[in-house]
């Protein structure tokens, strides 16, 4: 992909938005790759140390993604500092620019790895996003300061593993009513089935799709994972991070009414490291009341 000064495209947009999503000024999310455009990208660049032309070719296009969902280095180890359920890092199955690994609490991360033994075992592939999120990311409407990657309860299948090829993917995902989605994993030691595929280029009405699946949205909820609603913009042409089919969080051991969002984060951080974060000003919401 080349996107340059006058192009105009759905392309062109996704860079807008991501880029927009990320703190710099492209203009008016509208597929046209205008001087305001330009300039963002040139910032950007210059931000990751990439040649400042202006130009989104498949470097900086790659970079873009990935600065998305980089909140903090899924690399590295954190610093556990004693706490009452340590961090722990897990494998997952790298498709394009996503990760290998990442890290999640302590007990979701034993669920997660009875979800992915299980794709394995049937030939399928768990990618990655991310998971953990730091306590300094940047906050906006899009990317909520009450966000279960804070308190290592939720993790994020790679974003362009669904919704993009229904015949490549990895991912089939189909609605599932009241804006949720149901995602179908290709395996081999799948069940033959024909799913009604929606895509990021048809997003209210599918197309049939044949081969054999897993049901991984079933998977992940027999292990304590639920999923999430899309955006109601998203039905309507509103930026297509609002699908948000990627999403599982875990809420085993949460009580609706009694558990905080505080006390989850004191869960995997100190108090110390809470001060004067975002995530903190927000620690007495309570789950199933204004909180999850």
């Amino acid at each position: 992909m080349i996107l340059k000064h006058g192009s105009q495209s759905e392309d062109v947009k996704s860079v807008q938005e991501i880029l927009k999503q990320l703190g710099y000024k492209p203009g008016p999310v509208d597929g046209q790759y205008g001087a305001k455009t330009e300039a963002a990208v040139i910032q950007f660049q210059e931000a990751f140390n990439l040649y400042a032309d202006g130009i989104t070719g498949p470097g900086t296009w790659s970079k873009l993604q990935q600065a998305l969902h980089i909140e903090v280095d899924e690399q590295t180890q954190p610093v556990n500092n004693r706490l009452q359920l340590p961090w722990t890092r897990v494998p997952a199955d790298k498709y394009r620019d996503g990760y290998d690994r990442f890290f999640l609490r302590e007990d979701v991360a034993a669920a997660y790895m009875n979800v992915r033994q299980q794709v394995i075992d049937a030939g399928g592939v768990l990618t990655s996003s991310g998971a953990r999120r730091s306590l300094n990311a940047k906050v906006s409407p899009s990317r909520s300061a009450t966000s279960f990657h804070y308190t290592g309860r939720a993790l994020d299948l790679f974003v362009g593993s669904g919704m993009e090829n229904r015949n490549h993917n990895p991912y089939i995902i189909t609605a599932d009513g009241d804006r949720y989605w149901r995602v179908y994993c290709r395996a081999e030691g799948g069940t033959p089935m024909e799913l009604d595929a929606i895509t990021y280029g048809s997003r209210n009405r599918g197309k049939i799709t044949s081969g054999k699946f897993i049901d991984l949205t079933a998977l992940f909820h027999q292990q304590g994972f639920q999923r999430i609603r899309a955006r109601r913009s998203f039905f309507s042409n509103g930026s297509w991070l609002g699908a948000e089919w990627w999403h599982f969080q875990y809420e085993d051991g949460l009580e609706s009414g009694v558990s905080s969002f505080g006390d989850e984060l004191l869960k995997v951080y100190t108090e110390a490291q809470l001060m004067n974060t975002a995530p903190w000003k927000y620690r007495h919401r309570v789950f199933g009341e204004n909180w999850g």
